[in-house]
C-alpha cells in the first residue's frame, strides 16, 4: 500500500521519511510505540519510510528478542536499533545520533519514545511533504488516563496497558482518544497555537542548518530542548506549519521527567524555564505562527473538537511577559468535566 500522491521514483531512491525515536528506562512502552509505526497500522508502503531507534542505556533498557519480533523488524532497512551510553542526562545527544544516520529528506523527532500514535500520522505527514517540501508537521499531544499523569500520584504503568486492552488497541488505532486526555503542550486544544510538539517532522535540511539538538541543554530529560525546536523550526524561514488536528501522539506513562508527579515539580520548571529562556535569547513564547489544519477527523475525536472550538472562538489578547515571568505549564486549562466520554455501565474503567 503506498500513500496518497507518491510515486513508484519516491520508493526506489530510499525513504522519503525518517522517523527518530528516542528511549530511556521506558522498555515497554517503547515496544507499543514501535507497533504504532508499523507500515500495517500507519497503512503505508515500508519503503517510504525508516524508523530509527536510539536508546540511551539504563536498568530497563528494550528486550533486543522482543524488537527483533516485531513484523518492522524482518523489512530489510526499515527498522534500526543503536544502544549507546550517555554521560550525561539529556536526550539531546541522542537525538543527533539519530538525525545523522537519518536518510528521509523529513525526520520526525520523537523526543519521547513513550508516546504512541494514531494510524494516519504518518500518511499525512506524507501528504503535507507532497504539498510542499518546506512542511513542517506538528502532530497533537495527548496521554492516556483521564487526567494528565503528572497530576496522578497512583497511576502506573499497568493502568494504561489495562486501558489498551479494554479498547482492544492496536487493532482499534483511533479509540485511543476515548481513553486519553489533553497534553498541556496543546492546552488550548487543538486549532490554537502549541506551546511545543513531542512529534515533530521537519525537512532535514532546516534540521541540518539548525545543528540539530542542541547540547547545550543538558537537564533531565533535555530540559526545555523540545520546546526550543518547535520554535526555533516554527520560525525558520524555510518551514510552513502544518497541524494534524484528527491524529495523535499519546503518552504512556513511564515515570517521565516533567509528566510524572514529583515535589520540586515547580522549582524544576524554574530551572528548564531559564535554561529555555537563556538559550533562546528572549522570554519564551508559544510560536503564533499561522498553520494549515490537514487530514480527516475521526468520530472518537469528537469531545476533543467541541473542546478545541470553544477554546478557539475565546477572545484572545497575546501578553508580554517580563524577562523569566513566563510559565510553562503551572497555568495550565484543567479539563473540563464534559470533556469526558461517559462510559457505558457495563464499562470496567472510566474513558478519557
Amino acid at each position: 500500500m503506498t500513500a496518497r500522491g507518491m510515486t513508484a521514483r519516491d520508493m526506489t531512491e530510499g525513504p522519503v521519511l525518517s522517523v527518530v525515536v528516542i528511549v530511556h528506562d521506558m522498555a515497554e512502552q517503547a515496544l507499543n510505540t514501535l507497533r504504532s509505526l508499523d507500515p500495517g497500522y500507519q497503512g503505508l508502503d515500508a519503503g517510504l519510510y525508516e524508523v530509527i531507534v536510539v536508546e540511551n542505556r539504563s536498568p530497563r533498557i528494550m528486550d533486543p528478542a522482543a524488537i527483533a519480533a516485531l513484523p518492522a523488524a524482518a523489512i530489510p532497512g526499515h527498522l534500526s536499533y543503536t544502544l549507546r551510553d550517555e554521560p550525561g542526562v539529556s536526550p539531546a545527544a541522542a537525538i543527533n545520533a539519530g538525525i545523522a544516520q537519518a536518510r528521509g529528506q523529513t525526520i520526525g523527532i520523537m523526543i519521547d519514545g513513550a508516546r504512541m500514535l494514531s494510524p494516519g500520522v504518518l500518511r499525512h505527514v506524507l501528504m503535507a511533504r507532497k504539498i510542499t517540501d518546506r512542511a513542517l508537521v506538528a502532530v497533537p499531544g495527548y496521554q492516556l488516563g483521564p487526567t494528565p499523569q503528572h497530576l496522578d500520584d497512583a497511576r502506573r504503568p499497568e493502568d494504561d496497558f489495562a486501558l489498551l486492552a479494554q479498547i482492544g488497541w492496536p487493532e482499534a488505532g483511533y479509540a485511543l482518544f476515548e481513553v486519553a486526555s489533553m497534553s498541556q503542550a496543546n492546552r488550548q486544544g487543538v486549532f490554537r497555537s502549541f506551546m511545543e510538539c513531542n512529534c515533530l517532522f521537519a525537512p532535514a535540511d532546516v534540521l541540518a542548518d539548525l545543528g540539530g539538538a542542541d547540547e547545550r541543554f543538558d537537564l533531565p530529560g533535555g530540559g526545555a530542548l523540545n520546546l526550543f525546536m518547535y520554535h526555533r523550526l516554527a520560525h525558520h524561514p524555510r518551514t510552513e506549519l502544518f497541524v494534524l488536528p484528527g491524529e495523535g501522539s499519546f503518552h504512556q506513562t513511564h515515570g517521565g521527567v516533567t509528566t510524572a508527579p514529583r515535589e520540586d515539580r515547580d522549582a524544576f520548571l524554574a530551572r528548564v524555564l531559564d535554561q529555555l529562556n537563556t538559550l533562546l535569547g528572549e522570554p519564551f513564547q508559544s510560536p503564533d505562527v499561522p498553520a494549515t489544519l490537514l487530514g480527516q477527523l475521526p468520530r472518537e475525536l469528537g469531545p476533543f473538537l467541541v473542546f478545541s472550538a470553544e477554546r478557539f472562538m475565546r477572545p484572545t489578547k497575546r501578553r508580554k511577559r517580563p524577562p523569566g515571568a513566563g510559565k510553562l505549564d503551572a497555568d495550565a486549562i484543567p479539563m473540563p468535566a464534559g470533556l469526558l466520554v461517559q462510559p457505558a455501565p457495563t464499562d470496567p474503567m472510566p474513558r478519557g
